[in-house]
């Protein structure tokens, strides 16, 4: 289809003669008399609330520039299919479409991330991530694509239609759908049994009507204005999707226009957001009411079906987890998780950690690690007679929002237990409040001594996980193998300085004194300075205390040394994307890092066991997969050893519970078999003895000694 570039007229081209961008020129009252015309195409009918609202969105953006910006609106792909007119929309061809996600696919695959089944449980729950930093994640990505993502509207959630019926999760065996162009919705219709063929959506009728397929999925506005019910026998009000459509400009244009105008642009389409938002809601009970009086089978899905395909369709969110970003994700599961009311007869487990920010991976690696033990435990029965569920918030290693996720917390009748996350500061803020409200903690990886031995009795924080006093001894002990001239290296943060506190003790009863210290802050990214001074003062081999951006930048720049100082790091490392960080400097550098296990090589059956639930709960291959393997290892030891606390407790009481964990004797876990991980006055159940080296291989750790 040869389509015309956008009408502009001669008056707005002449603004551009000096080259100059227009958004850089003040201009006096915008030169009244000249009108820009702009076009808008979008794929559906002139009937629907869509071309409804961007009619709304004309009219209110042509009020407030007072008649000087014109759009002229092109309905139902009379300009060509949505792929051509993102493509023309990157030309500076179309000045606005909007698009599925599912066909953004292809520039951004993150897009994606609506389709995945059983996501939003309403309409609030969609919006709230949509206007929030989930979709804010998805808009920022399309200005490298010469597009501009303003804002999300809807068709709203997708309802299946089908020419046979539907009573058990077993009719989706043998069935034909026509989908979308996205991987995840054919992925979900593989997972319920049933086969898709993505066709266009101007050609759907024809494919239901010659028996191509056997159904599809559409909100009602969609069914009702293409007349799919014409060619289908039953509607199944599954709201099993969400279809999601972004409102897009072409940054050329929107390059080209004044500050003003860009104004105006923005502020009326996030107007108009909301208005097609409403039309949106109140058209579904007509379309309903219509579609009933059609010769179309309504229902819904049976309480049974509908909980298998949930299920089933757990396992497509986490086979693209980190193909969107582990950070996208659980931005969206946060979100639905807000306000949620729990049943009876669940007990839920709390986590505050980053879920997504630099060490997003250590927060994935203890929900994972939560999920696989609860799935185990729930399998056996449940505790008490109830079963175990897990929420999370994102804190992102800052303190005042882990104080905020504590009290979200805090209101959840049956809250069995918070785990913590990573960050040692956000944990030592949090103690008052903790011990305040008697919220019981389980810590799987934030190491600062003070976090357990904290002065307050009775002590509702237990720990799996290094100890900074032991660390410290282990460190040094590592770091003396290499030279006695040894410099620090350190956050300069309530970690650090713990660290520093204790290394610096265990130094000196070994009659050493660093060689030098450097102190740097979070976010550092140039640490040429501080190496030099290591270099000055004889250091020969460096303690580092640090998180994993920062580490990569030392590597990044100590690499560029012809010898290289060697680095013996605490573990904080591993809670991020490490190795895609550094890249090829980390081949170049001797780092060695402290661990408390490896999934690599262990032949512990009950080891051999985990690794394979996790293979088939998460889509890897090989155990060097395990996204921050300790954090995984800790937090399932923690949750066996909660459920066991529960047990004998008979209650849901925290502070039962907590009496309950300092008794419970044995347990056979992943990281040892330990004869009684807690007493009265011992919350920490790893001690020196249970630290190993580790080295990065073909980038993931491998034990450098035997344990």
């Amino acid at each position: 289809m040869t389509v015309k570039k956008s009408l502009v007229t001669w008056s707005f081209l002449l603004l551009f003669i000096s080259g100059c961008e227009q958004s850089d020129i003040d201009q006096p009252d915008e030169l009244i008399n000249q009108q820009i015309t702009l076009r808008f195409g979008h794929d559906l009918p002139v009937d629907t609330h869509q071309h409804i609202a961007a009619l709304r969105f004309a009219e209110e953006v042509s009020k407030k520039s007072n008649n000087q910006l014109k759009i002229e609106i092109f309905a139902d792909q009379v300009l060509g299919t949505d792929r051509q007119m993102v493509a023309m929309a990157q030309r500076g061809e179309l000045d606005f479409v909007l698009p599925p996600t599912a066909k953004l696919s292809h520039l951004i695959p993150a897009m994606q991330v609506f389709d995945l089944p059983f996501l939003f449980p309403d309409e609030k729950a969609a919006y709230k991530a949509l206007d929030g930093k989930a979709g804010k994640i998805l808009l920022s990505q399309f200005d490298k694509h010469n597009l501009l993502g303003v804002t999300i509207w809807e068709s709203g959630f997708k309802q299946l239609t089908t020419n046979k019926p539907i009573a058990d999760p077993d009719d989706f065996i043998g069935t034909k759908y026509r989908i979308m162009e996205s991987n995840v919705i054919r992925d979900q219709f593989a997972n319920w049994g049933a086969e898709s063929i993505a066709i266009d959506f101007g050609r759907t009728y024809e494919a239901l009507k010659n028996k191509i397929v056997d159904g599809q999925e559409n909100p009602l506005n969609s069914i009702v204005n293409k007349r799919f019910y014409e060619v289908q026998d039953y509607l199944y009000l599954s709201e099993h999707g969400y279809l999601a459509q972004v409102f897009v400009m072409s940054l050329m244009t929107f390059n080209k226009l004044s500050k003003r105008h860009q104004q105006i642009i923005l502020e009326s389409a996030k107007n108009t957001t909301s208005f097609q938002r409403t039309l949106s809601q109140q058209s579904q009970q007509d379309l309903l009411a219509y579609l009933e009086t059609q010769s179309l089978q309504i229902s819904h899905l049976s309480e049974k079906t509908k909980a298998v395909l949930q299920s089933k369709s757990k396992s497509v969110l986490e086979s693209y987890r980190m193909q969107f970003g582990t950070e996208l994700i659980e931005e969206i599961l946060q979100t639905v998780d807000e306000g949620k009311n729990y049943d009876d007869d669940q007990l839920v487990i709390a986590i505050d950690a980053d879920m997504s920010g630099n060490s997003a991976l250590s927060g994935l690696a203890i929900r994972r690690g939560i999920e696989i033990a609860i799935d185990e435990i729930n399998q056996a029965g449940g505790v008490l007679g109830k079963s175990l569920v897990v929420t999370a918030r994102d804190n992102s290693m800052i303190p005042a929002r882990g104080l905020s996720n504590l009290k979200k917390f805090s209101s959840i009748k049956n809250l069995v237990a918070v785990f913590g996350g990573i960050s040692s500061p956000v944990l030592l803020e949090e103690l008052d409040y903790l011990h305040k409200n008697k919220m019981l903690t389980l810590v799987p990886w934030a190491a600062a001594t003070a976090i357990v031995d904290n002065g307050y009795s009775p002590n509702y924080i237990f720990r799996v996980s290094v100890r900074d006093e032991y660390a410290a001894d282990f460190l040094s002990t590592k770091a003396l193998d290499i030279s006695s001239k040894i410099g620090l290296l350190l956050v300069d943060n309530a970690w650090g300085r713990s660290n520093h506190e204790a290394l610096t003790e265990t130094l000196k009863n070994r009659r050493i004194t660093p060689t030098q210290t450097e102190w740097f802050e979070w976010g550092k990214k140039d640490f040429s300075g501080k190496i030099k001074s290591l270099y000055d003062t004889g250091s020969e081999v460096i303690i580092y205390v640090g998180n994993p951006v920062e580490a990569s930048k030392i590597i990044q720049q100590l690499s560029q040394y012809e010898k290289p100082i060697p680095i013996v790091s605490h573990w904080g490392i591993t809670g991020g994307n490490f190795p895609t960080l550094t890249g090829e400097s980390l081949k170049k550098v001797d780092l060695r890092v402290l661990q408390t296990f490896s999934f690599i090589d262990n032949k512990s059956p009950n080891v051999k066991v985990f690794v394979e639930k996790y293979k088939e709960k998460y889509f890897i291959d090989h155990a060097s997969e395990i996204v921050a393997p300790v954090g995984t290892a800790h937090a399932y030891d923690l949750t066996h050893m909660l459920a066991k606390a529960i047990k004998k407790a008979g209650s849901k009481d925290p502070h039962k519970i907590r009496n309950a964990l300092e008794t419970i004797g044995h347990h056979s876990g992943l990281v040892k078999d330990y004869s009684q991980p807690f007493t009265a006055d011992r919350h920490d159940a790893l001690n020196l003895t249970d630290f190993i080296l580790t080295k990065y291989q073909d980038n993931y750790l491998v034990p450098f000694e035997t344990k």
